[in-house]
Order: structure tokens, then sequence, then C-alpha cells
């Protein structure tokens, strides 16, 4: 049935993460991967030298002597690692679920086709609209966006994946839901939280600021996602006058890898922001 398939990939996808995490994470010995309000210290050249190791095996180039530094990712700052696990797991996700659960996809079409069938006018009303992706939709958890926001060639990036076209974004989202719910639990506890927006008119884009909270309940260690991050809306204004997002580019607060290792490491193990914890430190 489509919820086996759904349990099985999602276990099966969990447990490739979980081995790729564990080889990381068995080189701190306990040690913390720098949570919240903890110092960041140079270190020994062993220590050093173990955590050179970690930054190779998950692929992140976050640790530096200086104190104040802060990292963020890209999908350019990315490594290929990175991007390649994600890219390996998507696309084993759409081959076995897509094969398997057409109507899912279909459903999410469905509902991708919000009350919003007509594309803003205005910079002002797609920034209205965007906002109301993460303050009504969840969309970082759910996808639903109005697609009538965006130009059907948009292209979607973040720091592990980019792709384009709206189809291919609700082919991924259709197939990926149903994982999310699974991984969720009974509890379903997950927030997009909207923490800045802002239009900049002058340079064409709308930026968000956002906090992704949510507790994987149904896995057996429990983890928590909670990643701060920021995303640009680049729009245009066509001949109609209708003003939609040709480039969707997304950022989060700490290296991509960091951030993949909160699906398998205990809930605060991992910090959600560099940004945060610098101005926390200053």
């Amino acid at each position: 049935s489509t919820s086996t398939m759904t349990k099985a990939l999602a276990v099966l996808v969990s447990t490739q993460l979980l081995t790729t995490g564990v080889n990381a994470f068995c080189f701190y010995s306990g040690r913390p991967l720098y949570p919240r309000g903890s110092a960041r210290t140079p270190g020994t050249n062993s220590d050093r030298h173990q955590r050179t190791q970690t930054s190779l095996i998950f692929a992140t180039d976050d640790y530096s002597d200086d104190n104040t530094s802060s990292s963020s990712s890209s999908y350019e700052s990315s490594a290929s690692v990175t991007k390649g696990l994600v890219s390996s797991l998507t696309s084993l996700t759409n081959n076995i679920v897509g094969g398997n659960n057409k109507q899912s996809t279909t459903d999410t079409a469905a509902a991708l086709e919000t009350s919003q069938n007509t594309p803003p006018t205005s910079p002002e009303e797609l920034l209205t609209r965007i906002q109301k992706e993460y303050t009504q939709n969840n969309y970082l958890w759910t996808g639903n966006i109005d697609t009538s926001s965006f130009v059907s060639n948009c292209t979607f990036t973040d720091p592990t994946l980019s792709f384009v076209g709206v189809d291919k974004y609700v082919q991924n989202v259709g197939n990926l839901v149903p994982i999310v719910k699974y991984a969720l639990g009974n509890e379903q506890i997950s927030n997009s939280t909207l923490l800045d927006i802002t239009l900049e008119k002058d340079k064409g884009y709308i930026q968000t600021r956002w906090n992704m909270i949510g507790e994987l309940n149904a896995l057996f260690w429990k983890p928590k996602i909670d990643v701060i991050g920021k995303t640009k809306f680049w729009y245009q204004k066509d001949e109609t006058n209708a003003v939609q997002v040709y480039f969707y580019d997304e950022e989060w607060e700490i290296p991509a890898g960091l951030a993949l290792l909160q699906l398998v490491t205990p809930a605060g193990t991992i910090r959600r922001s560099d940004k945060e914890q610098v101005l926390n430190s200053s």
C-alpha cells in the first residue's frame, strides 16, 4: 500500500542519513557540535585534525580559528558531497514514491492551486502572498505555495539542491510530503516562523528570514530540525503586468552539512544559526 511504501522509504532514507551521520559524529566522541550558547575555541592541533576529518566526511567548511566568524550556506558554497547526497536521496524518493504514488502528486498539485489563481500585479501584492506562505501555509514543511506567484520556469535553489520549473517543484513536494508527515509522527509538530520580510524594490527581490522547526518524533532517535535561513524571491513584471518570482534563492545560516546532521543527532546538538550565535556572543 501507499502507506507501507512511505514508511519503508522513510526508514530507508533515515538509515542512509543515520549511517552517514554516525561516521561523522563518532569523531566527536560525545563532544557537542557547538550547541547554542557555547563558545567555539581554536582547540589543539589534534582537535583541529578531528574536526577537519569530520568536515570532509560531512562536507562542511564550518570551522575557523576566528571566534567571531560565521558560516552560512548557499548552493554555490555547499560542498559537492553534500549536494550529491541530497540529490541522490531526492531521485530515490521520486523514483520509488513517484512510481507508486501518482495520485499523491496529483492531489498535491490540486492543493497548490489555491484561490489566488491570478498572478499578483505589484511587488507589494507579491510580498503579501509570500508572507502568507509562512504564516498560513507553513510552506517550509507542507510545500504549499501559491503557484501563480511563480513563472512556470522558475529556478528553485537551496544549499543542497537546484532545479527548474514549477512542475518539478510540485513533483518533488508531492513525493516528499508523505515522508515528512510520517517522520513528524502523530503530533505533527512543525512550524515555518517568519522572522522578517522586506521588499527591495530597487533591486527586484523580496527577502525573508525564517526559522524552520519540526520534531521528527516517528524516528526512534527523536531528532529536531531547527534551522534559520533567508530566501530571496527575485521577481519580474511581464507584458501583462503580472509580477512573478523567476528565481527562488534560499540560504541557511549554518553550513548545509551541519543542517543535515540535525537529522541524525539528538535534538539541540547542532546549532541553528551562526549569525545568531555571533550576535549572542557580542
